[in-house]
């Protein structure tokens, strides 16, 4: 009698748990992995082509580790919307000074670069 007492009680905490949450009762799921230095992921990818042959880096930063290299010419999948960039350290690159810098991934390889050193933000169909 015990044992069906306590499984009707952990039934009703559970839907009581649903109810209160809006949705389905999970056990800690955990979330992405929160980055200060990366902007949100969207399902979005924005077609970034640069202008002269750049450095991808890990921070936003001209002396940060160099993760890869985006040629000229060639596109990687950014994922910022705004067509600003994030501020980061300033820099005078491909005939401009600025300090805005965009996050894009290039085949395995993700890390920001200078937002002048890429053409326009283009929307991937």
């Amino acid at each position: 009698m015990r044992m069906r007492t306590l499984a009707a009680a952990g039934i009703t905490g559970a839907a009581l748990i649903t109810t209160l949450s809006g949705g389905v009762a999970t056990a800690g799921t955990p979330g992405p992995a929160q980055n200060a230095d990366v902007t949100s992921v969207t399902a979005s990818c924005y077609k970034l082509t640069a202008r002269e042959t750049v450095n991808i880096r890990a921070h936003r930063k001209l002396n940060a580790t160099v993760n890869g290299t985006l040629p000229k010419g060639k596109s990687g999948c950014g994922d910022d919307d705004t067509g600003t960039g994030l501020e980061g350290q300033s820099y005078r690159l491909c005939g401009k000074s600025n300090n805005s810098w965009v996050h894009l991934t290039y085949g395995r390889v993700s890390g920001w670069i200078p937002a002048y050193c890429t053409t326009q933000w283009n929307p991937r169909p």
